[in-house]
């Protein structure tokens, strides 16, 4: 309990940098990454989507511009310096019809079925993996038939003092298993969802992981979880 705390703590005095933190770490403008993101995500119909672990709602606002205008918005996190940051940026921007949730992403605080499309950006990396394993079960709860689950993150940098940085971080929020997880993620998703793809966003540094909940009955994808 005091681990968590502190973690929580720490994500809270993190928001006020997080934004540059993730510019400078993918070596790239994520405005664009998560643009992109977002428009995968409501390229299809859906009438109610959630952004998990949103941090400050780049993710979330993005989708708020990209989908209908009737759709339901969520984004959802554990520390409430980032949604503080994120709910403050987007009434500044006069966006209105998000709903901000503080929540674990392990245990979500939702009925089964509800949201037609889950989103992540940059977080999946972070959860210890017996966290990961169960929030990626929790995110099949909550999807509907045939719904979409689509994960945003950085590739391994190539550059050597970036590379060095990345697992040092990795190991300083202590992330059990984030290595195991690089380059498996296709694996990891496909022992929750039947369908998963991957896609490396130009120019190369960030890519996006899509796992598609089946749109029949859900024997199996719920006998994955119950392991």
């Amino acid at each position: 309990m005091r681990r968590q705390a502190l973690r929580r703590r720490y994500y809270d005095l993190f928001s006020r940098l997080y934004d540059r933190f993730v510019t400078w770490h993918s070596g790239e403008p994520t405005g664009p990454m998560r643009r992109a993101l977002a428009e995968r995500a409501t390229q299809v119909s859906a009438r109610r989507v959630l952004d998990l672990c949103c941090g400050t709602g780049a993710v979330t606002w993005a989708l708020a511009e990209t989908a209908p205008a009737d759709t339901v918005v969520v984004g959802l996190d554990f520390s409430w310096g980032m949604l503080s940051r994120g709910k403050a940026g987007v009434e500044r921007a006069g966006c209105s019809g998000i709903r901000w949730v503080q929540a674990d992403a392990a245990a979500l605080p939702f009925k089964n079925g509800v949201f037609d499309v889950v989103t992540c950006a940059y977080a999946l990396y972070e959860l210890k993996g017996q966290a990961r394993s169960v929030m990626l079960c929790e995110v099949a709860r909550a999807l509907a038939r045939g719904g979409r689950f689509l994960a945003m993150e950085h590739e391994v940098p190539t550059r050597r003092l970036l590379r060095a940085l990345f697992f040092v971080r990795l190991w300083v929020i202590g992330a059990e298993g984030a290595r195991a997880f690089l380059g498996g993620e296709v694996q990891e998703f496909g022992r929750v969802f039947p369908r998963v793809a991957r896609e490396v966003l130009p120019p190369g540094k960030s890519k996006i992981v899509m796992g598609a909940k089946a749109a029949t009955p859900p024997e199996a994808d719920q006998a994955t979880c119950a392991r």
